[in-house]
């Protein structure tokens, strides 16, 4: 309740109260003392006819009486001994004293000096008659009338409080909004705000807040460009694409990960810097860093970067060498859409060495493997892409098979589940990341592998719709964890798929919704911020969790964590690996844990492989981590089996 509620309701409430209290006092006082006047009077006349009897007959006192009793509004008199009467008068008839309008009240008072006599007086009632006369109904009247002009002038004065305190309303919904987080919504005020002093403090500090709070963005935007990103053409720089190679070459899932490195060799145009002008090398740069760009954003999970001067590494994870070859005639192909350059060959700009690679190799000769294709591209002159010597022959599958063996995946009841704890800085499993895997007929493949081919087929509801509810039906018999649901971006995009999630949901008790844990990307998330808000907002109100992972992979700003009610944030593994020797990364992730202060938004680390990468993590700051230092992955049947065999199921 507001201070302007409380203070209204409660000086109407004295106010009524009062009123209440004089009118209840007036009525008693009337009634009480009318009665006590009439009894006053009744003894006084007893006392005085016992006096009189002492030396007098009752037939003597006749004149007597008959004159008191109009003085005393006595309607009949009697002196009684036993059962004789000695003396009775009336001054009216009996019907008179039967009359409606009229109330009377009758006493008998013994005689001290006559025993055995009794005077039994009957007497009009004044306040019972008063108030059946017309001064009675001109009283109350004025007094209803009092009553209703007090009630207005309280209603005046209420509206009167509501005016003068509205301003003090405004500023309180304003401080309400700004403690509940709503500061972007809250920073406006209002010119009826009171007192102003404490408004417009309100709106200095609100104004600075926000200018902090968007200078500690860029500076985590400019964190974010250091670690990763190459200072000239925006791409990644190297120290990453080795980072995100050699995690990939490690194989945590030990399932044989395998992909596609592709180096892009393009004229050196800082040669030319004699011939031409800077503003033509840099916009020539811009339109061939343009064109690589285009077409690595079109394969998911692809990562482009700067290697050294003209020289840009694509990463292809779990792509074959077909797919690169294609991919390498359509850059040559692209070259024709550039504007001319003097001093520059178009037919000889673009050379492309390809190798493949697999879990097991190191980054040193993955790269000299696709250097020397490079270098043999290049000899053979013109625009041309070279294999480099012992790559594998892996022609991969199309799209017919890709779309064969995840339909069959899906009449088969799903992909197989893996799960790997996630534990906090205390030792304790905070959740469980539930991972998926297809079995092939000869080995299985991360999801990594098959669920861009997923959404390219279109089979993106149906396939989290099966998942969703398997992970629902696993939590059942895991009732004390809680469970990551891997649902893609495109599902939570479709209406479809969101009122079927709800629906899921309201099946579900609420203690076993709060152990729903949703995982998406980071990049994602920022993509689709605003159609993903009221999703999060939907999945928060049924009591589900959200988390962000791979933090980091992209350059993007740390707004989101604010604007969305997310409880996790994850790190990519590239950035956590060798995180002692990487300052840049320490830096990075202590922003992010500045960042998160003010909300209630844990970091954690994914990807942790060593004691001393953690040991740093922990020492930064970070709430928890998963990775091979805690546990491996496993199969869920046999966690099922464990919990089936300890609670009896």
């Amino acid at each position: 309740m507001r201070l302007t509620t409380k203070l209204t309701a409660f000086i109407t409430f004295l106010s009524v109260l009062a009123m209440l209290l004089m009118l209840v006092g007036c009525a008693f006082s009337v009634f009480w003392l009318s009665h006590q006047r009439v009894e006053n009077r009744v003894q006084v006349l007893a006392t005085e006819i016992d006096k009189a009897m002492l030396s007098q007959t009752p037939a003597q006192l006749n004149d007597w009486l008959t004159r008191m009793m109009p003085v005393m509004n006595a309607e009949q008199l009697s002196l009684h001994s036993n059962h004789h009467t000695l003396l009775k008068l009336s001054r009216h008839e009996h019907q008179m004293i039967e009359d409606e309008p009229n109330r009377f009240i009758q006493f008998d008072v013994p005689l001290m000096h006559q025993p055995g006599v009794s005077l039994r007086i009957l007497l009009l009632d004044p306040a019972k008659t008063w108030l059946r006369s017309i001064t009675a109904a001109y009283t109350l009247g004025v007094l209803l009338s009092v009553v209703l002009v007090m009630s207005l002038l309280l209603l005046l004065m209420h509206r009167w409080l509501t005016r003068q305190w509205r301003g003090m309303e405004q500023l309180e919904v304003r401080a309400d909004a700004i403690i509940e987080g709503e500061r972007q919504t809250a920073r406006n005020s209002d010119i009826d705000e009171w007192p102003p002093k404490a408004s417009r403090a309100l709106d200095v500090l609100l104004a600075d807040l926000q200018e902090a709070g968007q200078q500690r963005l860029r500076i985590d935007t400019l964190i974010r460009t250091f670690a990763a990103q190459d200072g000239r053409t925006g791409l990644n720089n190297r120290l990453f694409f080795d980072n995100q190679l050699a995690t990939l070459l490690e194989d945590q899932e030990t399932v044989g990960t395998h992909g596609v490195v592709m180096m892009v060799r393009l004229p050196d145009v800082d040669t030319l810097s004699a011939t031409l002008s800077p503003a033509l090398i840099e916009e020539y740069m811009f339109d061939l860093v343009n064109m690589l760009s285009t077409f690595v954003l079109r394969y998911p999970g692809a990562l482009l970067a700067r290697y050294f001067r003209s020289d840009f590494a694509v990463l292809l994870p779990h792509r074959s060498l077909k797919e690169a070859n294609s991919i390498a005639d359509k850059l040559i192909n692209a070259v024709d859409s550039l504007p001319p350059m003097r001093m520059v060959n178009r037919d000889d700009i673009i050379h492309i060495g390809i190798s493949a690679w697999r879990s097991g190799q190191s980054v040193s000769q993955v790269m000299d493997n696709v250097e020397m294709a490079t270098r043999r591209a290049a000899l053979l002159g013109g625009n041309n892409w070279s294999n480099g010597e012992g790559n594998p022959l892996d022609a991969g599958r199309g799209s017919v098979r890709w779309r064969t063996l995840l339909e069959n995946t899906m009449s088969r009841g799903g992909p197989r589940l893996y799960q790997k704890p996630v534990v906090n800085s205390e030792g304790k499993v905070q959740h469980r990341v539930m991972l998926t895997r297809i079995f092939d007929g000869d080995k299985e493949v991360l999801a990594a592998e098959y669920m861009p081919l997923v959404q390219q087929l279109g089979m993106s509801d149906s396939w989290d719709r099966q998942l969703v509810t398997r992970i629902a039906a696993l939590s059942e018999w895991w009732p004390e964890e809680t469970l990551v649901m891997p649902v893609s971006i495109d599902s939570l995009l479709q209406r479809p798929f969101v009122l079927w999630l709800q629906n899921m949901l309201l099946q579900c008790p609420k203690a076993q919704r709060k152990r729903f844990l949703f995982e998406l990307a980071e990049a994602d998330v920022c993509q689709h911020i605003n159609r993903l808000t009221s999703v999060f907002r939907a999945l928060k109100a049924f009591g589900c969790r959200i988390a962000v992972n791979q933090a980091g992979l992209t350059v993007v700003s740390s707004a989101y964590i604010r604007q969305l009610p997310v409880e996790l944030i994850k790190l990519d593994p590239g950035l956590v690996r060798n995180i002692e020797r990487r300052t840049e990364n320490q830096l990075f992730v202590q922003n992010l844990i500045e960042v998160c202060k003010p909300t209630h938004t844990r970091v954690f680390a994914a990807g942790v492989r060593t004691r001393d990468e953690w040991q740093t993590l922990v020492g930064l700051g970070v709430a928890g981590g998963q990775g091979d230092f805690f546990a491996p992955s496993q199969p869920v049947n046999s966690n099922v089996k464990k919990y089936s065999q300890r609670y009896g199921i």
